[in-house]
């Protein structure tokens, strides 16, 4: 009996490249977030809700990366079952980007940036919807709606890392190479912000069929999971918010500087100014005694008392310090 056509072929890739290139994509993508989340599980603080957000994002989204170990007709539900969780994980990385920002943004910047998060949601709904029909070979309107995902996706992103390069250059002063030098960690960022925004931009000529449509097997495309995997590491390397992390660096630099300007004076920035105060008094102290050091106390024409005072003082002195008073 030969079976009913179906209005799509949409089955799990049955080729070897197919096969390879799609494991190897979900096998990084889920190796690299659950290194990622254990490591945010480790050092996050309990009653910050930043970080509970971050740990939830890592989780949905590394469940999409296991379907290609199911099989039809499991393989086509558990497949659009798991890209709720990640869409969700999306939106999340765009609310969590406007937490990590929020505090380098004026008040009507910060609304205005989370209310169009807001707004675009209904999209994703759709984008869901288009996602069960598609793999249930009911409908192709996933085919018109995916290439739209980035420009309801990215652009909060591509924002966040321009207004995080324009405050360390306008702020807080720092060189981005000089911030690299200073702090390893802030480099690492900056890096994956860099290769995430490669990887969108390759995403978006893939499914807009820019790249020659030959290059990879039909409907296999490991390069928005790579973007994701960096969105990620950006959130994870740096938990706290960037207004916070940049203010530590300051301070730490602050204090380094303090202690090299304090002339071997260590500790915090915040005592040099007290060690410099301790040292000008010191130092005029030893002028006085040097003064004393220096005077004929034999001659009663100068004076007719010896100042008890200073007298004790230049007797208190190490033999080293009153050379002074030796000579005669």
């Amino acid at each position: 009996m030969e079976l009913t056509k179906r209005v799509l072929d949409v089955q799990k890739p049955s080729n070897l490249t197919g096969v390879t290139i799609e494991a190897w994509a979900q096998g990084f993508m889920v190796g690299s977030l659950i290194i990622m989340a254990c490591l945010t599980f480790a050092n996050m603080r309990r009653n910050v809700l930043l970080h509970k957000l971050i740990l939830v994002e890592l989780i949905f989204g590394m469940l999409h990366g296991t379907f290609i170990f199911t099989n039809p007709p499991v393989y086509n539900w558990y497949l659009s079952t798991t890209a709720i969780f990640l869409n969700i994980s999306w939106s999340l990385h765009n609310v969590i980007a406007w937490l990590k920002n929020k505090p380098l943004l004026p008040r009507w910047a910060s609304i205005f940036y989370i209310s169009t998060v807001v707004l675009v949601q209904p999209y994703w709904v759709l984008e869901i919807t288009a996602n069960f029909l598609y793999f249930s070979e009911k409908s192709k309107l996933f085919t018109y709606t995916r290439p739209y995902e980035a420009l309801f996706r990215d652009p909060w992103w591509i924002f966040t890392i321009s207004n995080l390069v324009y405050n360390i250059k306008s702020k807080y002063e720092f060189g981005l190479f000089e911030l690299m030098r200073v702090s390893p960690r802030f480099g690492v960022l900056l890096g994956a912000m860099v290769l995430s925004i490669c990887f969108i931009i390759i995403d978006i000529l893939a499914v807009t069929h820019v790249l020659p449509t030959g290059s990879l097997p039909d409907g296999i495309n490991p390069f928005w999971k790579l973007a994701f995997v960096f969105k990620c590491l950006t959130d994870t390397i740096i938990l706290d918010d960037f207004k916070t992390a940049l203010d530590r660096l300051t301070q730490h630099r602050l204090a380094r500087m303090g202690s090299v300007l304090s002339d071997g004076v260590r500790g915090e920035f915040v005592d040099v100014e007290q060690a410099r105060r301790k040292k000008t008094e010191r130092a005029g102290t030893m002028q006085g005694l040097q003064d004393v050091t220096a005077r004929d106390w034999t001659k009663a024409n100068e004076c007719d008392h010896i100042d008890l005072e200073a007298a004790l003082r230049m007797n208190s002195l190490p033999r080293g310090e009153s050379s002074g008073s030796s000579g005669g």
